[in-house]
């Protein structure tokens, strides 16, 4: 039984933290073999991600500032994780590594923040930085089933063509990708 008031023990109130944090490199070979090949660049971030985890521990916290119902001395027992929890990057990263596992996505091993998908017809490639996503595809439909499965699942925030990603400016033109 834990508490959620910036008391958290390691080993005690939770055992692992972990932040999906891509590699630059692979940011770079995405937006490489994407130039040479013509696919598609697209980005999307996701609402509110940390709170879609789900707890593995028993965390109460205090009740929020005017809050009121309840008797004096009642906490609140979280069924979802929250900002400001230890553990909200790890578990909400399970959450979504749950969800591309199960639309087909197979995780790599080089960098587990990197996710692809390939058929006889088209190849996916989905890089994740936090609650940054990015979409590298040879097929436009995959791009929006993609992107249909995760608004449906997390709700997220289409920000279309991929134009800025980790301070990274893209620009498209029939030269190729430039980054700046």
């Amino acid at each position: 039984m834990s508490r959620c008031d910036n008391t958290q023990q390691k080993g005690i109130d939770y055992h692992k933290t972990f932040s999906p944090v891509a590699k630059m490199v692979i940011v770079r070979y995405l937006l490489s073999v994407a130039a040479v090949r013509g696919w598609h660049l697209h980005q999307f971030d996701v609402n509110n991600a940390f709170l879609h985890g789900d707890l593995e521990e028993e965390i109460y916290m205090r009740k929020p500032p005017g809050y009121n119902k309840g008797t004096t001395g009642q906490v609140c027992k979280l069924l979802k994780s929250l900002y400001g929890l230890k553990q909200a990057n790890r578990q909400w990263y399970a959450k979504l590594t749950s969800c591309l596992l199960d639309f087909g996505f197979s995780q790599s091993k080089a960098d587990y923040r990197l996710f692809t998908m390939s058929t006889s017809t088209s190849f996916t490639a989905l890089l994740v930085y936090i609650d940054d996503i990015f979409l590298a595809s040879s097929s436009m439909t995959n791009i929006v089933a993609v992107k249909d499965c995760l608004h449906d699942k997390f709700k997220i925030k289409d920000l279309g063509v991929l134009r800025f990603f980790l301070g990274i400016e893209v620009a498209r033109s029939p030269m190729g990708i430039h980054i700046c």
